[in-house]
């Protein structure tokens, strides 16, 4: 049976903002148990009371008795925005869900996401060839020597490997469990809960989703180029740490969104896609500290103008401070990359929200290093947020080319590759 959002009085609060709230026990103990970490609960100051203070999660939390909503600081239509990350914009329109007027982000993110499965879907089922291996009593494809030699030399059944063009593959597997999986939750409009049922069945040869299926990456080539934002939002619903189950839990649920992520891939998708034939991006790509490799670091984004050979690093941050530098911490993370991979420049990217900060750079003591700093406006439209992500990917390109002719003129050689 489908779950019914309880009338529950909702309990708002902004990201990274505090609100109070009234708990007993048992619900302190069940929202502890599904928050996981992600929001921070401390007493009040009488009892009963409890003050919940937002990190960089936003989403919905519902327990027995209590809904959590937790909103974003960025516009609605911004937020959606990022999370479409390396796909084309889907244009929804205010009537596609009422996320401004409700902030309960289920439902909406559920109505976004059967948008875009239909999109996946509309140009007929993704399949792809399979080898499989049976059983079977006649001869398919080749027949397995070794394995059927262990049936003692009867005929049949024969150990059979075969392809099979086929819809069970990963992509489609993914696809079908986070509808699925989105249709547990409480608060899906009918209309949306609908849409999710007739398209995960049109994926019923599909198999169940396995963790294999989320560690794989998947290749997206012409052909199945228009389900990559489908992809990309089911990894996002069924990933850890962005959705979790509330099993055994009567009348609670949470669907949580990790805007740290959402920001880097979105950022890392954007620059790759401006920078293409200029330089390869690579996002968290791993390497190490030490000649030794024992100590291991892994940027968010890293420039190659040849494959192995770095040309420019930089991280991406959701937080700013309102003096447009990063925090301490973090020009300390960047110049650990730019120094290991020998670079002599690197740069911080980082998401702001308000204020007039503008880009700062600062010269490390000692070191030749320089370390930018690039303030990503995300108060603005998603017209004027792709012509500063233009511009931000026009200048890393101008960096990184300033960085290689100082390389080469003061002879330095090239980072090893991990």
């Amino acid at each position: 049976m489908s779950p019914v959002l309880p009338d529950l009085q909702p309990v708002r609060v902004t990201e990274y903002g505090i609100a109070d709230v009234q708990l007993t026990a048992q619900q302190e103990r069940i929202l502890r148990h599904l928050a996981q970490g992600r929001i921070t609960i401390t007493a009040g100051d009488s009892e009963g009371s409890w003050r919940i203070k937002a990190s960089s999660y936003v989403g919905t939390i519902v327990t027995p008795g209590v809904r959590i909503l937790i909103t974003p600081k960025v516009a609605t239509a911004n937020l959606f925005y990022l999370l479409e990350a390396g796909g084309r914009s889907l244009e929804l329109g205010p009537a596609a869900f009422d996320y401004e007027q409700t902030h309960d982000l289920v439902p909406a993110f559920a109505t976004f996401y059967a948008r875009h499965f239909e999109t996946a879907l509309s140009q007929g089922v993704p399949r792809a060839y399979r080898e499989f291996q049976e059983r079977l009593t006649g001869i398919r494809g080749r027949i397995d020597l070794a394995a059927q030699q262990r049936l003692a030399g009867l005929p049949v059944p024969a150990e059979c490997r075969f392809d099979d063009y086929t819809a069970d593959i990963p992509l489609n597997r993914i696809l079908r469990a986070a509808a699925i999986r989105l249709l547990r939750l409480p608060g899906v409009t009918v209309t949306t809960r609908q849409a999710l049922q007739r398209l995960a069945a049109q994926l019923g040869e599909a198999s169940p989703a396995t963790p294999a299926d989320l560690r794989s990456r998947t290749v997206f080539t012409r052909l199945n180029e228009h389900c990559r934002p489908a992809g990309q939002l089911a990894r996002m619903v069924l990933g850890d740490s962005s959705l979790l189950d509330a099993a055994g839990t009567t009348g609670a649920a949470v669907f949580l969104i990790d805007m740290n992520k959402a920001f880097e891939d979105f950022v890392a998708s954007r620059l790759a896609r401006y920078l293409h034939g200029q330089l390869h991006v690579r996002s968290q790509k791993p390497d190490h500290l030490d000649n030794d490799g024992h100590v291991r670091i892994k940027p968010d984004l890293t420039f190659d103008r040849h494959p192995g050979l770095p040309a420019y690093v930089a991280d991406s941050k959701y937080k700013i401070t309102n003096s447009g530098f990063g925090r301490e911490a973090d020009y300390y993370q960047i110049l650990a990359y730019a120094s290991a991979l020998n670079l002599p420049e690197g740069m911080l990217i980082y998401c702001q929200h308000d204020g007039t900060a503008p880009p700062q750079q600062i010269h490390v003591r000692n070191l030749s290093t320089r370390l930018a700093t690039w303030a990503l406006r995300l108060d603005r439209t998603p017209g004027h947020l792709e012509q500063e992500l233009q511009a931000l990917a026009a200048d890393i390109a101008q960096r990184a080319s300033i960085g290689s002719h100082e390389a080469s003129h003061a002879g330095w050689p090239s980072a090893p590759g991990p």
